[in-house]
């Protein structure tokens, strides 16, 4: 344990959360449709136990690779947990047909095992090593792995998702299992980490919906275009779209200004400043705090009405670690004219444990971050408006908005103490229901131990539309360019 202090004497109590339903994801949707042919596959070869690794992914004619976005990683988490939902044993649904192994690319790593894809013996030893079952405590060897490949069409349109086998007995073979298209989405532009940022009328449509299947179906098609235009300006490199500079309201979003949000990041007492990529548009980037130093990322809300704000670090969210869409996680409600200081995540039950921010090396966080590497170093941002204004609640309260990226980190150990467990804890948290058949550098984690914080108030967020995103990549202190992190 790091500190005994408090963390906010800002709240009590818990109130009841009553969300309004959120669609998942079109990509989502696509690969619960079509995991029953997976595990039909897996019947037909006899498969004892599998695993999933990271996913290539391309967009347009670019090359494919393994770390384009959180695409690579949460592709193989999306597909282990369908996996398991849709696991079953013919005779008793309480059992399992096949066994499945968690987050498989983490024990690869820790085995040293290397470029896997394009080097034959490096995937031999894949199958040398014993890997920790998705349920219980026991470790298996695998008998097939599944991997694959997203590609984004060059107009961002459509993706055409490919899941691939290889096995044990023909490891040099990588055989198709399933292939299909899938009509992007916002999350698909997010999950490649696409700039887009919505102007105030647009926001307008949004709030003047008429339902909820309308405010979804608008809000792909604004974030999708808004995605397309701010591509083809960066491939001509030219300024800000609409003639706006940053930090204006329905310009990009800067540091100082992120949909009436400005956000500061305090390591050690002294502030640090993003600066912009210059190798991408709407991305930033800061040095990585040193080792020892308390971090407090400060939302402050100069606005006249309540914002929502999702703070992820390191891909996960600071409450409850989810690693979900940004709009189906809970969010900071900051009143009017307040301001929230967050220093660490707020796990539990009732978000009454606090786990500050460390910094240690990717070596040391291999447990933590998983599949989420290609998020390690980020840190996300995004802000919403609700479409009903929000009374002016001085207390610190949160808000939640169907998927398949996995069950709250805080709540994943006692998730997997069985198959039957886990598997309705993932139909649960991901609302799903029966019947849809790197580098050795530094990044900021969760600390190992929670400190007792007072418990979180929970309120519903009428119909949050987004207003801006920030994302913000973590470089090694004193480091230039990285190499390319493993397959894993």
């Amino acid at each position: 344990m790091k500190r005994s202090a408090p963390f906010l004497a800002l709240v009590c109590g818990l109130a009841l959360l009553a969300p309004s339903a959120v669609r998942a994801d079109n990509l989502d949707l696509k690969l619960s449709d079509h995991m029953p042919e997976v595990v039909k596959h897996i019947k037909a070869k006899g498969y004892k136990n599998v695993g999933v690794l990271r996913f290539r992914a391309q967009k347009g004619t670019d090359i494919e690779r393994f770390e384009l976005g959180p695409i690579n990683g949460n592709m193989a988490d999306r597909v282990e947990n369908l996996l398991v939902m849709n696991d079953a044993s013919k005779d008793d649904a309480k059992k399992p047909a096949f066994g499945i192994v968690h987050d498989a690319g983490s024990t690869a790593l820790k085995q040293k095992i290397g470029q896997w894809y394009t080097k034959a013996d490096e995937r031999k030893k894949l199958f040398g090593a014993e890997y920790p079952m998705a349920w219980g405590s026991s470790k298996v060897k695998v008998d097939a792995f599944f991997t694959g490949k997203v590609a984004l069409s060059a107009d961002l349109k459509t993706a055409t998702v490919t899941i691939e086998c290889f096995d044990a007995k023909s490891p040099g073979t990588l055989a198709k299992v399933v292939e299909f298209k899938v009509d992007s989405d916002r999350h698909l532009v997010n999950d490649f980490l696409l700039p887009y940022t919505l102007t105030r009328g647009q926001r307008q449509t949004l709030a003047r919906a008429r339902s909820g299947q309308q405010r979804d179906q608008e809000s792909n098609e604004i974030v999708l275009q808004q995605a397309q235009k701010q591509q083809k300006q960066q491939q001509k490199k030219d300024k800000p779209q609409d003639g706006q500079k940053p930090g204006q309201q329905d310009g990009p979003a800067t540091t100082q200004q992120i949909g009436g949000i400005t956000l500061k990041i305090m390591a050690g007492g002294k502030e640090i400043t993003p600066s912009p990529n210059t190798s991408q548009t709407g991305l930033y980037q800061m040095e990585c705090p040193p080792k020892g130093s308390e971090i407090i990322f400060s939302l402050e809300n100069p606005t006249d009405k309540e914002l929502g704000v999702v703070l992820k670090i390191g891909g996960r969210n600071t409450i409850g670690e989810q690693t979900e869409n940004p709009e189906n996680c809970r969010k900071w409600l900051v009143p009017a004219k307040g301001t929230y200081q967050i220093k660490g995540f707020r796990v539990g039950e009732k978000f009454d444990s606090l786990k500050k921010f460390v910094v240690m090396t990717k070596d040391e966080a291999k447990e933590i971050i998983g599949q989420l590497e290609d998020k390690s170093d980020l840190v996300e941002m995004y802000v919403y408006e609700s479409k009903k204004d929000g009374g002016d609640d001085p207390e610190m309260t949160i808000s939640r908005g169907v998927n398949a990226r996995g069950v709250r980190g805080d709540m994943a150990k006692k998730a997997r103490s069985s198959f039957s467990t886990l598997q309705q804890t993932l139909m649960k948290e991901g609302r799903w229901a029966k019947g849809r058949g790197r580098d050795g550098g530094e990044v900021i984690v969760a600390d190992k131990e929670g400190i007792k914080a007072n418990p979180l108030i929970e309120k519903d967020f009428p119909n949050p539309i987004e207003v801006k995103n920030l994302k913000i990549r973590i470089r090694p202190s004193g480091a230039g360019a990285t190499d390319e992190p493993p397959q894993n």
